[in-house]
């Protein structure tokens, strides 16, 4: 029987005074980094201007904070927060929920769209390898920070995290990490093929489809903590009606992944229109 990895590291990198780096900081930092990376890229690469793919960040990384700060608190601990909601400004205190961040986002997509005169689903498909390229960093973060367990588990890469418990457990984060270079991959292959042009949504429904598609699967390996969203109707009802527990982020996932294909479906019915105007101008 193999032992178990132990993970006993400070997720404290270096103490500065009163203040310390931590080294979900610097992967947060990583994200957005790598997210703007890929981005000013691509939108270059398609004939965007340079000012164009630099405002995104203005827009970008107030939606990351705001909409992960505000998608924890009222996904996962809403009665904590509506009892003092000055408590949602506690940032420090940790509690940013991947699932907000992508409602943040999807708001700043739209308003910059508005903004810009360009359609919506054109940015996405600018934005979705972007995305999925940075989310990853987050996921190093929670490792460092030993946080988001995943269940206890005998397989022989279960991690303890000393930090924690003594508990070998599933590396959940190092699952989800790679969702994020799985769901990359596949957007490029899709892209290489020039299936549907940029604009046409199916990157970015491909990219909710896959993404929240494999964190539905990934979500069934991590613990339960504090899911106050789970425990309300309609979704405890369901619970009890489907025998199983179902996690939080398998809720949250759902319609993402749901849009997800309708925005495929909208694309696969545009090219249809597209050939047929083609040949009707033949």
């Amino acid at each position: 029987m193999s032992h178990p990895i132990v993970w006993n590291v400070d997720p404290v990198l270096v103490h500065l005074g009163p203040l310390t780096v931590r080294y979900y900081g610097i992967c947060f930092g990583l994200a957005i980094v790598t997210g703007f990376a890929v981005w000013f890229t691509r939108v270059r690469r398609f004939g965007e201007s340079t000012a164009f793919a630099e405002q995104m960040l203005y827009w970008g990384v107030p939606a990351v904070i705001i909409g992960g700060r505000l998608g924890y608190c009222l996904f996962y601990t809403p009665r904590i927060y509506f009892a003092n909601p000055l408590r949602v400004f506690a940032v420090w205190q940790g509690g940013i929920a991947s699932h907000g961040v992508a409602a943040g986002l999807v708001i700043a997509l739209w308003a910059f769209s508005r903004r810009n005169h360009i359609t919506w689903t054109r940015l996405a498909d600018y934005f979705a390898p972007a995305v999925a390229l940075a989310v990853g960093w987050i996921r190093v973060g929670n490792f460092f920070n030993s946080e988001v367990l995943g269940r206890p588990s005998s397989v022989p890469w279960a991690v303890v995290f000393a930090r924690h418990d003594q508990v070998p457990r599933h590396p959940a984060q190092l699952y989800d990490l790679l969702i994020g270079p799985v769901t990359f991959l596949v957007l490029r292959a899709l892209e290489r093929r020039n299936i549907r042009p940029i604009g046409s949504g199916l990157i970015a429904g491909t990219f909710l489809t896959v993404y929240f598609g494999l964190r539905i699967f990934v979500e069934q390996y991590k613990d339960f903590y504090v899911e106050e969203l789970r425990e309300m109707p309609p979704f405890r009802n369901i619970e009890l009606w489907l025998g199983f527990p179902i996690h939080t982020g398998q809720w949250l996932s759902v319609l993402p992944f749901l849009a997800g294909i309708l925005l495929i479906a909208r694309a696969m019915r545009w090219g249809v229109r597209l050939s047929e105007l083609s040949r009707t101008n033949l």
